[in-house]
């Protein structure tokens, strides 16, 4: 490995040191303006030779401004430790660039990177601005122009490097020599030059060391609880024993998993898609699917590296919060890899809770017809009148409908009132049911009947929107998703060989 390295350090002091004096103007006498070229390099014979084309027969032009280094002295009272080491950990925001260089950047984690960086060394720079013009009024022009920046220094910036801890340092102006004639003249009219010196504090850095950053991605076993209680061994160990089985939590790349229903008719199929670690999952209302954030990966890769599964075969697994296991057989999606379509064994499914409808000849059944909020839904708008509302029709009730405390009330003061509910949700006599928040309410063709309640309901309970054909159960405080969703590694896992 060659020991040789150069990051042009030097070269890049001098550089934003000349950028200083880039742009200053002179006015001639008939008022035209014109820009002041910047060089590198003092007056010498050899430069004067080249600027003169090697002719005696040409002159320099001016104006024009010379820049130079004239010391590098260090700095022994900045002098420091010289075994230091600051580290600095770098997260990237991901991008992709097109070919003309453009960078599209996203909203997902890019590379980690950990950046060790050794103590630089100081110096004092000395450079040296000569301002050539062949009169006074040029001179007086650009000084006023160039000295009104310095009081008493001008910040410089080397580098737009986030971990470059030396790009900030300043320019002092020092001295200031007017002119290089002597008085009186000669007989020869040389060019007059106004010598500026200035010194920079710099730093001159060895090179760093560039570590891909390791991170924590995802928590094996974490031997703690919420309450900060050391978790039984039996809670730790993701293979259990169920009879003389012993089934296997083995969740491949511990990847997350989001777990959807198919929107192709048939009543078992589900769609599963990778959740990769930098991704965020974005909840929705409650009837709806939750939104992933970032790139979709594909799941031919993964299922490679396991060994290749069998279309139709092979199976996933994933583990609910009651220990049931929803056992399914999958096929990826020829059209979009990113998806596996899942058809779960109805078996094992969570069956419905079946309750009986209050109407004559009509079954018990364990499903819904829609999930609404009864201030913003008009049964009555939506079928005309309420003759028209469909017999046995079932919804899921996100608010308060007439509250108990409320019914058949009266407010004292003048005028006394009875309370009066919205017409909406009116019986068919007038009258107004009193129904719950979360309860489920069926239309008997007269009136509005609860016919499950949250505050007497069995938990779990699962009910089945027709609408969507999304499943959801009552936990006791709260409608969830059944079984869709996120599903964390260890809760999920293939048998890519039944």
């Amino acid at each position: 490995m060659s020991s040789f390295f150069y990051d042009g350090q030097l070269r890049r002091y001098v550089t934003q040191f000349m950028r200083v004096f880039i742009g200053f103007k002179w006015q001639a006498g008939d008022g035209t303006e014109k820009t002041v070229p910047v060089m590198y390099g003092d007056m010498t014979r050899q430069v004067a030779a080249i600027i003169r084309e090697n002719s005696e027969n040409k002159l320099p032009s001016v104006p024009r401004i010379a820049c130079y280094m004239t010391k590098l002295d260090m700095d022994r009272t900045r002098l420091s430790d010289p075994s230091f080491v600051s580290k600095v950990n770098i997260r990237e925001r991901r991008y992709t660039e097109d070919v003309n260089g453009v960078r599209d950047y996203q909203g997902i984690q890019g590379g980690n990177y950990t950046v060790e960086r050794l103590l630089p060394t100081p110096y004092t720079l000395n450079m040296k601005a000569d301002i050539w013009t062949s009169n006074t009024d040029q001179k007086l022009q650009l000084m006023e122009q160039i000295l009104v920046l310095f009081n008493p220094s001008l910040e410089l910036q080397t580098t737009d490097n986030f971990v470059d801890w030396t790009s900030i340092t300043v320019l002092n102006l020092e001295n200031l020599s007017l002119s290089s004639r002597t008085i009186p003249q000669g007989v020869d009219s040389e060019i007059d030059i106004c010598s500026m010196e200035f010194s920079i504090p710099i730093w001159i850095s060895p090179p760093a060391k560039v570590k891909k950053l390791g991170v924590v991605r995802s928590i094996i076993a974490n031997v703690f609880t919420e309450t900060g209680d050391i978790v039984g061994l039996e809670d730790l160990i993701f293979n259990k024993e169920v009879g003389d089985i012993i089934i296997s939590n083995h969740t491949v790349g511990r990847y997350r998993v989001l777990l959807f229903k198919a929107n192709n008719g048939q009543p078992y199929d589900y769609e599963l898609t990778l959740v990769d670690f930098a991704e965020v999952i974005s909840q929705t209302e409650i009837d709806q699917k939750s939104i992933k954030s970032g790139e979709p990966i594909a799941w031919n890769m993964i299922l490679d590296s396991e060994g290749g599964y069998l279309d139709g075969v092979s199976q996933v697994r994933f583990t609910q919060p009651s220990g049931l296991e929803m056992i399914g057989t999958i096929a990826v999606n020829p059209v979009d890899p990113t998806i596996i379509v899942v058809t779960f064994d109805q078996d094992t499914i969570p069956a419905n809770t079946l309750i009986a409808s209050t109407i004559n000849g009509i079954s018990a059944r364990g499903t819904i017809d829609a999930i609404i909020d009864p201030y913003k839904y008009n049964p009555i708008e939506v079928y005309g009148t309420q003759s028209a509302i469909p017999l046995g029709i079932r919804f899921l009730m996100l608010d308060d409908i007439n509250p108990s405390t409320n019914v058949g009330s009266t407010v004292d003061g003048p005028p006394p009132f009875t309370y009066d509910g919205p017409d909406a949700w009116k019986n068919l006599n007038g009258s107004d049911p009193v129904i719950p928040a979360n309860s489920i309410v069926e239309w008997t063709g007269t009136e509005w009947v609860v016919i499950w309640d949250p505050a007497t309901g069995l938990t779990p309970t699962y009910f089945q929107n027709l609408r969507t054909e999304i499943k959801y159960r009552w936990d006791g405080l709260q409608w969830l998703k059944a079984f869709e969703g996120e599903y964390a590694p260890g809760y999920w896992a293939f048998n890519l060989n039944p």
